[in-house]
């Protein structure tokens, strides 16, 4: 009986000793463009079939999230709204600013998932996220980047 809880002991420990985190969705907040560039990929939208030219290295992650929330608007589709930190905050606003109407691709996973012109700086740190494909997949990026 000793060893069995024994070896029941170890195999307890054992399993928390192990890195198995759950794989988390990323976000990437990328400049692009229209036209090939420079350090640039092509990344095509699903949804919208849109072609851009995006920046490799996003400006802005899911670490620079301070805090995540699925919300349904009007038309009953999930919109993901973020609030970020205050240094990403002053980052988005200083490069939003930068970049007026050029788009903001916004990868998800690596994948283009939304490209909204820049119109006008964004200096409240708040990014709302739509095109999902259910609002399953919504809740599941909100669980992951509020971690």
């Amino acid at each position: 009986m000793r060893q069995a809880f024994c070896a029941l002991a170890l195999v307890l420990l054992a399993g928390c000793a192990t890195d198995s985190e759950p794989a988390r969705h990323s976000l990437g907040m990328h400049s692009a463009q229209t036209e090939a560039g420079q350090g640039l990929r092509l990344l095509t939208d699903r949804h919208s079939g849109v072609q851009l030219w995006v920046a490799e290295q996003p400006v802005l992650s899911q670490n620079d999230i301070e805090q995540a929330e699925v919300l349904v608007g009007g038309d009953g589709q999930a919109v993901v709204l973020l609030s970020l930190s205050p240094s990403a905050q002053a980052l988005l606003a200083s490069i939003t600013a930068s970049q007026i109407g050029q788009p903001l691709a916004i990868l998800i996973d690596g994948e283009l998932r939304m490209a909204p012109i820049i119109r006008e700086p964004i200096s409240d740190g708040r990014v709302a996220l739509t095109g999902f494909d259910s609002l399953a997949e919504a809740n599941a990026l909100v669980d992951d980047w509020s971690r």
